[in-house]
């Protein structure tokens, strides 16, 4: 049975990121916010309240500089200064701060986004998370705020997002 508010529509189209879509807005400024990504997009002929899809894309985050960590010799001087040589515990080096190695910072993000139906790929260097979405103030609004947000928890860094979506006519798909 059909619901009567809905006879005569029919469901919009799954979009793939396959390469056959163009990027029609994108916005790296978080300043800058949406509003200004949103009017591009309208501007490429894009129809209101048809969806796009939606690419957040992120960059492993890279260790601290070596520079930034104590050398072995004066962390050895400093431990022998401080009155603990009479303890057994063996000096082991300089403390140096976990990092999880690529594959499991990558499969850290993709632990917390898969289960909300965000799809993850590798795109070279960058991890992109799509997802497709009518693209509204609100929720690329929502969508850039929980992506913010995981740049914070996890050890990625947040780069910005693109709304992909078909070339609208007499346009030609441009290398994203």
């Amino acid at each position: 049975m059909r619901w009567p508010w809905q006879a005569g529509r029919t469901a919009a189209p799954v979009l793939v990121d396959d390469g056959s879509l163009a990027v029609l807005a994108s916005s790296f400024d978080p300043a800058a916010g949406e509003g200004p990504a949103l009017a591009a997009l309208a501007a490429t002929g894009h129809p209101p309240g048809t969806p796009v899809l939606l690419r957040h894309l992120f960059v492993l985050a890279e260790p601290p500089d070596a520079h930034e960590l104590p050398d072995a010799p004066e962390a050895a001087e400093a431990s022998a200064s401080d009155g603990a040589a009479g303890t057994s515990l063996p000096f082991w080096g300089p403390r140096r701060p976990i990092r999880p190695p690529e594959t499991a910072r990558e499969a850290a993000l993709r632990a917390v986004v898969e289960r909300d139906g965000y799809e993850v790929r590798r795109l070279g260097q960058r991890l992109a998370v799509t997802r497709q979405t009518v693209p509204t103030l609100l929720a690329v609004a929502q969508e850039r705020a929980r992506m913010t947000g995981l740049e914070m928890r996890l050890p990625v860094t947040y780069l910005g997002w693109q709304a992909l979506a078909s070339p609208p006519a007499g346009q030609e798909v441009t290398e994203s």
